[in-house]
């Protein structure tokens, strides 16, 4: 064999080798580019931070990526994507119903309503009248009165559960056939605040800017009002149930034509309409319903792929599982809104319109 046919092959040996190592190298580069962990933001009611935290953590697992939960009040939630122009990767609130009336169609597409929840009264061992209430839990609005009585709930104009807290006392006003439950637990703490009946409907007006006076206790988001309680500063807190679950707290359930936990009992609840940030441009009204929670990604989502693989967790079997371990209940069927990425689809039932 010639010198010159055996440098050939030689030349040809090493091409070949260059190009499958520049190919494996090319793989790796892309492999690597693809699979780079990146961090999401979730923004997200308070309530639902402990569940999102272990939906956080089976992500990490699953994924690689790592998940940064924001809370606060569910309205201060959307309010921070469409006022201050937080970019939020997922939103996740505690009224389904603030996504169409805050942030569709301009800064999201879609959303699911996904889980439930019902209102309770929570308190401690060191609570005032504590053992009093146990014996009498159908008289759960007369210990609010008593003597040196603590009570509160989070700030209507910055958290459902705050407005719903609000709804509850109103709609006890309409069951117990006793306004003065409205007026002596809301209207005369809260400075601005009113009340009136039109057309059959009581509505309750939280101004958007209010002082409070008296035994009230207002914090912006429900949690905020735990550790009042576990520390004896605070004797009641109107809370989600799977508030009290997870922090161990004592509870009396309400009569489920108060507490908005029935879906059957809609047009009872609907009897009451609380307007919440009265006199600012972002004044809305809100009838109470029965509570079901919401979620989206925002239209600017920095790592949308990445939140679209934990909206699809949030709402698998793994996600309902995790969020009824925590006394959260989802719906049966999770229900979606708008134009729906097509990975959704599999878990929910759509619906036409919100």
């Amino acid at each position: 064999m010639s010198i010159v046919v055996r440098q050939s092959k030689a030349i040809l040996a090493i091409a070949i080798i260059a190009v499958i190592a520049a190919g494996s190298i090319a793989y790796y580069l892309v492999s690597s580019q693809r699979h780079r962990p990146v961090t999401i933001t979730v923004c997200s009611a308070g309530s639902l931070r402990i569940p999102l935290d272990g939906i956080a953590r089976v992500f990490h697992s699953k994924y690689g990526d790592n998940v940064r939960i924001k809370s606060a009040g569910s309205v201060q939630v959307v309010r921070s994507v469409t006022d201050l122009g937080e970019r939020c990767d997922v939103v996740a609130v505690a009224d389904y119903r603030l996504i169409p009336m805050f942030m569709v169609p301009k800064y999201a597409k879609w959303y699911v309503a996904f889980a439930s929840n019902q209102i309770v009264l929570t308190f401690t061992d060191k609570s005032k009248y504590a053992s009093w209430l146990e014996q009498h839990p159908n008289k759960w609005y007369v210990v609010l009165g008593m003597p040196g009585v603590r009570y509160g709930f989070s700030n209507p104009d910055m958290d459902p559960c705050g407005y719903r807290s609000v709804g509850v006392l109103a709609l006890a006003s309409l069951y117990y056939k006793n306004e003065t439950i409205l007026k002596e637990y809301v209207l005369s703490k809260i400075s601005g605040a009113k009340a009136r009946i039109i057309n059959g409907t009581l509505h309750v007006y939280i101004p958007a800017t209010f002082s409070i006076k008296g035994n009230i206790i207002i914090k912006p988001k429900e949690v905020d009002l735990v550790a009042l309680l576990e520390s004896g500063s605070l004797d009641y807190a109107f809370e989600y149930e799977s508030i009290a679950k997870q922090h161990g707290l004592k509870y009396v359930k309400l009569p489920k034509q108060i507490n908005l936990g029935d879906p059957s009992l809609d047009n009872v609840y609907g009897k009451v309409v609380v307007h919440i940030l009265v006199g600012s441009s972002k004044e809305k009204s809100i009838v109470m319903k029965s509570i079901v929670y919401g979620v989206t990604i925002p239209k600017n989502a920095p790592h949308p792929e990445a939140a679209l693989r934990f909206v699809e967790l949030l709402l698998s079997n793994t996600g309902r599982k995790i969020f009824e371990d925590n006394g959260q209940p989802f719906l049966e069927h999770p229900v979606g809104y708008g134009n729906l990425p097509e990975g959704l689809l599999k878990y929910v039932v759509t619906a036409s319109k919100g």
